[in-house]
């Protein structure tokens, strides 16, 4: 999961969150539980299916490859490293994704149940283990968002966009969103924007990791013109993250979370023919 998210925002910067005693090979991770939805142009967004995630964010240039996530029946699940996966997919992170997605949150609870879930890895040289708890709790999935494309000041439609011109991304508020009262890290917002082989030309940003991201107030992501090509294919994605609990452990900033994403596909015009002389 996905976790598979920058004008006029009410952005953070790293230094909005003290990181005192961080350790120097993760930067955050997170547990979580999800719900995707699909719009189709300017329609409802409809609701596909849950499923389940974790991730581990690694420092740049840390060896660390071997984590695992103990859940709360006591099973250990490892997690996949990132950085050893050619494609797309390749990113600097350890994941576990459940092994397939559910029709419903009854089913997913039923696999993946709340309860504690704990981090467990070895840092290089070091001669002990980090075991960091969180708890993932019966919350509620905030709705998922209804997104607007427009381009100089007008509504778009996601089937004619023209790739010569910043894309601004508009949603539904989050209106379920809160800051953390623990002051580690507030609700969020990613929005995302991949090409036609999934890999992520826009992304609007990860916390912890030294750049900008978004947070539940936001109200809008510009995609610059540069990050888009004309006559071409392109997966949107605008998620809303609820972290039912935040935590620090071995000063590393853990989460869990109830989030949705909605996805829209995007078609840009193809170039205006020249006019010759």
């Amino acid at each position: 999961m996905i976790a598979p998210g920058l004008a006029c925002l009410a952005l953070a910067f790293l230094a909005s969150f003290p990181a005192a005693a961080q350790t120097r090979d993760v930067n955050f991770a997170v547990v979580g539980k999800h719900a995707g939805y699909e719009q189709t142009g300017a329609g409802k967004p409809r609701r596909q299916y849950y499923s389940f995630f974790s991730e581990i964010f690694l420092a740049d240039g840390t060896p660390l490859a071997e984590a695992t996530l103990v859940r709360p029946d006591g099973r250990e699940i490892r997690f996949t490293d990132q950085r050893a996966v050619v494609g797309p997919s390749r990113d600097r992170i350890l994941l576990i994704r459940g092994d397939r997605t559910y029709d419903s949150e009854a089913e997913l609870d039923e696999e993946w149940p709340n309860g504690e879930y704990v981090f467990r890895y070895s840092p290089p040289g070091a001669t002990d283990s980090v075991s960091i708890p969180v708890r993932l709790g019966e919350g509620r999935y905030p709705q998922g968002p209804q997104v607007r494309l427009e381009q100089n000041g007008e509504q778009v439609p996601s089937d004619s966009v023209d790739s010569t011109f910043d894309l601004v991304v508009r949603y539904t508020p989050f209106d379920s969103g809160r800051a953390d009262p623990r002051e580690i890290v507030d609700d969020m917002i990613f929005v995302i924007l991949r090409d036609e082989e999934n890999y992520k030309v826009d992304h609007s940003g990860r916390p912890f990791q030294g750049q900008r991201f978004m947070l539940y107030s936001d109200t809008e992501r510009v995609i610059p013109a540069a990050a888009l090509a004309p006559a071409s294919r392109y997966a949107l994605s605008v998620e809303f993250a609820i972290l039912e609990e935040t935590s620090r452990g071995r000063g590393v900033p853990v989460m869990s979370t109830r989030a949705v994403t909605t996805a829209l596909e995007i078609h840009t015009l193809p170039p205006l023919p020249q006019i010759m002389d």
